[in-house]
């Protein structure tokens, strides 16, 4: 009974041990992944803004100074 209680209490110490490490180091590589991908997000996000605002301006050129106001 003390050989099997001694096996639980390892068992547990390594299962928390475990957990413990898997926390630390694989919250930090979730982490690290998280700003890649919103860097690649942002990238993505600019470069669809810049394409948007290219396709309205050739759809609606603006107009050169004074045509608003034709005199």
């Amino acid at each position: 009974m003390k050989k099997l209680a001694i096996f639980v209490i390892i068992y547990v110490l390594g299962g928390i041990s475990g957990i413990t490490y898997y926390h630390f180091t694989g919250g930090a590589s979730y982490r690290a992944r998280i700003v890649v991908l919103q860097n690649e997000l942002n990238a993505k996000n600019d470069k669809l803004d810049k394409c948007t605002t290219a396709l309205i301006e050739g759809i609606h050129p603006t107009p050169p100074a004074g045509a608003m106001n034709p005199k």
